[in-house]
């Protein structure tokens, strides 16, 4: 009997459950023993020595695992059901959610998974690399500093080109409220609140099928944050501890004192009429003057941060929640630079009858943000001057006290330690709901949200940094920001026959926008440790003092139809009423629609057994844009132009009641298909933006009492193509999985009128223009062709100006774009572009057993950068240090070098012209992230009453590899337009963390 119960033999093919097609390479296991096979590529399979009792695993990437008791069976033929892979995976859109498979629109997901393994602290640095595109650029490597996006480029000129920022259905202020920035060109980064331990997944809606449900606000894409909620089971409890370290990832060379009073002496010696040397060169025994600094010794460190976070997540049948709280500390790498962040989320959901269902989501943030006044051009940048301060000023003079202002320069560890610039916040988001099935697939559902932000800012310069004695200033700005709406909507859905799917949603909302600011500015205080603002002795800037409100009122709809999951389609209509636009033009109407076919179910390829499925997109729509000033076409007057003893009200914004939305119309074509049963799967897209009736302040006459008027001119157009691929390379016990995407964006402004434009083009700030047939961020001044080696070498007599002198030995040589002989206005010229040629990221995640490793490295490629703060410390500017390639600077007649001969005052503007010399390439290749983590076993940690346990090590900003010779390429010192100029932000760090997670 023992003998004939292990002479049983079995076969059967193994099928896909819904297409009958045989599968290939499916694992038969005998559970408990080493015995097993592999299909063929007929799907069939046959195994041996098998006992009546055995039980036979079948188990396939991208199939559920099915078991089948082997009893008297000879033949055992199985189909296995495809797995809630990434394919049926649910992913967020307007209003709903939908599967991955059945998206018409182009949509990129981003997980907690991948959330989770960057331990980074604010959302949008999440994408970063990780969502095709989706552009994130560093306006700041500061801990809470701001961060620019753009989704599919930039869509406009003076109307906001971020996209609409969505969580938990609520529409959320996305723009930083802080009004004391110092001398720096951006705020703080109000997503920082969002605490990335709480989010389920990011969505990215990026053509027109997908943000037009969102109209005026959705021509930049709309980003949707999920946070985590709960589910009916026992309560998890998850604590997360974790610790790291902050250092800069790159020093840029200066000159030692020694070499830097040599250049000195030489711009003095360069002049055309030299004078006598300033007694900080000559003195250098007096003790303002005997240093010998590298100031950025002195300001950068080592800075560390800890976190602590804790969730416990469960529910009942009825009930559901999710509550979760945090604790960020994070040093700066810049001295006394610090964030404090603390958060707290609570989401429940309640089932009160079988129709009925209610919740809510409360987040709750506060943060204090010690702030250093890191970038920007002026003396009060801590990044310029401590490139640029010389080494030889003291840190201390012999009393001890500090050397502070010098002939210009102020000292950058005194502005670290002795300056203030504080901001503390509190924010609430929240939403409740109410969700009632009115019928068998009809559904109503009412929300009420808000996003509420108080700010207080204190900032004080004490005297100690100034050169007038006795001189120190102090503001302080209270700011409150309230946002909020109610949206109400049916939703239908009906299958009929199992092969028709009827959805429909229809809506209406209402949201409102108050801003409010309240400060003064403060001058004369009686000491440098009294700053609050009742001791200044001159009180100032009452136009600080300012109220803003407006409102917006929607209707949307939403139809779609499938049949069979195999042909879709489905349409989009938005109305919105903005009180931001005149009476004539109140309303906007944004339609979208989009059709898929799932090619792969026809039978022409039905015997194409690799395919798993393949789907043709193809969608066109409207969004629009109504980021401008709340009262622009009703007209603004400002107060305080008194007249004598009286106050007074003067207009200062001419309305323009005709004023309408800027309209964005974009086309997009997309394929998606999943290969050897979904072991790969790609998604590409190529679409076409199309931006017209471009709100711009268009100049008029000073003679109309007005300097502009805003209207809607001109068009921009977006182009470009996508592709991520997800390849699971490697899926037995050692498993390796890929990610990879590239994107490229071509951007154009295709019009402007004649009446905004000199000399063809508009200035668009310092470095840049706008012009027909040229992308936003056109770097535009003198080309830098080298240095003349001798007198000599100008044989055409090249002049700086019509009445100037010639260009002698050591002198740039300019390009003279016209040929006559004469550098001026007209030799200006294209000198760089800082679009991007393509830009991406790839990610390699390894595990075996217990161990996993992630491996993430971010690119980007084309993109210039016009380096302001290499011009700053390469240009004498009287007494700026500059960098070691000072050293190979013209000496003599005859020396052949790209650096000029120093010359004091600029005389030739060789130092002030916008030029070529400071335009780098900017491209780079980071490894952005590497996650290493080990699982301790469950049945050690058990022991201790521990549920499960992760120790991870995850190393941010590791490498870089670039040719740009700035702190870093992930650099933007403007959140603006004004693309790729680095005016010294704070730099990026590389950081190291180290973290336990603990599962009760």
């Amino acid at each position: 009997m023992g003998v004939q119960a292990q002479d049983v033999q079995v076969s059967g093919v193994v099928t896909d459950g819904d297409s009958g097609a045989p599968l290939l390479g499916v694992n038969v296991i005998v559970e408990g023993s080493n015995l097993g096979t592999a299909t063929d590529l007929n799907g069939e399979y046959s195994l041996n020595n098998l006992s009546p009792d055995d039980i036979l695993s079948f188990t396939f990437v991208g199939y559920e695992t099915q078991e089948v008791l082997v009893a008297e069976n000879s033949t055992i033929d199985v189909a296995l059901v495809a797995s809630a892979d990434q394919l049926e995976e649910m992913v967020v859109v307007g209003y709903g959610r939908k599967k991955k498979r059945n998206l018409t629109g182009s949509v990129v997901s981003v997980g907690s998974e991948e959330i989770e393994q960057t331990n980074l602290q604010d959302p949008i640095s999440v994408l970063q690399g990780r969502a095709a595109g989706v552009e994130v650029v560093s306006n700041s490597g500061a801990p809470g500093g701001g961060m620019s996006i753009r989704v599919r480029g930039n869509s406009s000129l003076n109307s906001g080109n971020s996209p609409l920022y969505v969580v938990d259905g609520v529409p959320i202020e996305s723009s930083s409220m802080s009004s004391l920035n110092g001398t720096e060109n951006f705020g703080l980064n109000p997503l920082a609140d969002i605490n990335p331990n709480d989010i389920e997944s990011i969505e990215i809606l990026k053509d027109a099928a997908s943000t037009a449900i969102y109209g005026s606000r959705a021509a930049n894409g709309v980003v949707m944050i999920t946070t985590k909620r709960g589910k009916e089971g026992k309560a998890q409890i998850d604590l997360n501890l974790q610790a790291g370290v902050s250092e800069i990832t790159r020093r840029l060379s200066v000159l030692n004192a020694s070499q830097y009073r040599q250049v000195i002496k030489d711009s003095y010696r360069n002049m055309e009429n030299p004078v006598e040397l300033n007694w900080a060169i000559r003195d250098s025994l007096n003790p303002r003057n005997n240093g010998d600094v590298d100031w950025q010794d002195e300001l950068l460190r080592i800075a560390p941060q800890y976190k602590v976070d804790i969730s416990i997540r469960g529910g009942a049948e009825n009930v559901k929640y999710a509550w979760s709280s945090s604790f960020l500390n994070q040093d700066g790498i810049i001295l006394n630079n610090n964030y404090k962040r603390v958060t707290s989320r609570l989401n429940v959901d309640f089932d009160i009858s079988d129709k009925v269902r209610v919740g809510q989501s409360f987040a709750y943030t506060n943060s204090a943000n010690n702030r250093i006044n890191a970038g920007g051009s002026g003396n009060l940048s801590v990044i310029r001057e401590l490139l640029i301060r010389p080494p030889s000023y003291s840190m201390y003079l012999p009393d001890g006290s500090l050397n502070g202002y010098q002939s210009g320069r102020r000292n950058p560890v005194g502005i670290a330690k002795y300056a203030t610039n504080l901001n503390k916040s509190n924010r609430v988001i929240g939403s409740q709901y109410m969700e009632i099935d009115i019928l068998d697939g009809l559904t109503f559902r009412s929300n009420l949200n808000l996003d509420f932000l108080a700010m207080k800012e204190d900032e004080f310069m004490p005297s100690i940094l100034d050169y007038r004695e006795g001189y120190n200033s102090g503001g302080v700005r209270a700011i409150n920001n309230l946002t909020w709406g109610n949206e109400n909507f049916l939703t239908y859905n009906k299958v009929v026959n199992d092969d028709h799917n009827f959805g429909g949603l229809l809506g209406f909302s209402f949201q409102n926008w108050k801003y409010e600011r309240t400060g003064l500015d403060g001058m004369f205080f009686p000491s440098d440790n009294i700053r609050t603002l009742n001791a200044a002795g001159t009180i100032s800037n009452q136009e600080a003092n300012i109220s803003t409100e407006h409102s917006m009122l929607s209707y949307f709809g939403r139809v779609s139809y499938d049949y069979k999951g195999r042909y879709l389609i489905e349409a989009n209509l938005r109305a919105d009423g903005s009180s931001r636009f005149g009476k004539d033009q109140r309303f906007g109407y944004f339609p979208s629609a989009s059709i898929g076919w799932r090619f792969s179910e026809e039978a022409f390829l039905e015997n194409f057994k690799i395919l798993n499925d393949a789907k043709l997109r193809f969608s066109v729509g409207s969004t629009g844009n109504e980021s401008i000033g709340n009262y622009t076409s009703q007209g603004v007057f400002a107060v305080g132009t008194n007249y004598l003893d009286f106050s007074g009200a003067a207009p200062t914004v001419m309305p323009n009641s005709g004023l309408t939305w800027e309209t964005t119309t974009q086309y997009n074509a997309g394929l998606d298909i999943a290969m050897w049963a979904n072991r790969v799967i790609l998604n590409a897209d190529a679409y076409l933006k199309k931006t017209e009736d471009l709100l711009y302040a268009v100049p008029i006459p000073r003679t109309t009492g007005f300097n502009s008027i805003t209207q809607n001119i001109g068009s921009i157009e977006n182009r470009g193509v996508e592709f991520m691929v997800t390849s699971r390379n490697l899926v037995d016990d050692f498993k390796w999985t890929t990610n990879f995407n590239i994107s490229t964006n071509r951007n154009k402004v295709t019009s402007l009128p004649e009446n905004v434009l000199t000399n063809g083009f508009i200035q668009n700030g310092q470095y840049h223009i706008l012009q027909e047939g040229l992308p936003i961020g056109t770097f535009y001044g003198w080309q830098f062709d080298g240095v003349y080696a001798s007198d000599q070498d100008n044989v055409n007599g090249v002049t700086n100006g019509a009445l100037g002198s010639e260009y002698q030995g050591g002198d740039p040589i300019w390009n003279d774009l016209n040929g006559d002989n004469i550098i001026d206005q007209d030799d200006r010229q294209i000198i760089g572009n800082a679009e991007a040629d393509f830009f991406g990221g790839i990610s390699n995640e390894f595990s075996y057993e217990n161990f996993s490793l992630n491996v993430f490295f971010q690119y980007s490629y084309g993109n210039d950068i016009y380096s302001e703060i290499n011009h700053q410390r390469n240009a004498v500017v009287r007494y700026n240090n500059l960098s070691t390639d000072a050293l190979d600077r013209w000496r003599e007649q005859g020396d052949i070098t790209d650096f000029p001969r120093p010359v004091r005052d600029d005389p030739l503007q060789s130092d002030s012209r916008v030029q070529s010399r400071w335009v780098e390439d900017g491209s780079y290749i980071k490894l952005k992230n590497v996650h290493l983590r080990y699982s301790v076993p469950e049945a050690f940690v058990n022991r201790f009453g521990i549920g499960s346990l992760d120790a991870y090590l995850t190393a941010t900003n590791l490498i870089t590899w670039t040719e740009y010779t700035g702190f870093d390429p992930d650099v933007n010192s403007y959140s603006g337009l004004r693309m790729g100029v680095d005016e010294g932000s704070y730099p990026q760090s590389r950081t190291i963390i180290f973290g336990l997670n603990f599962g009760f």
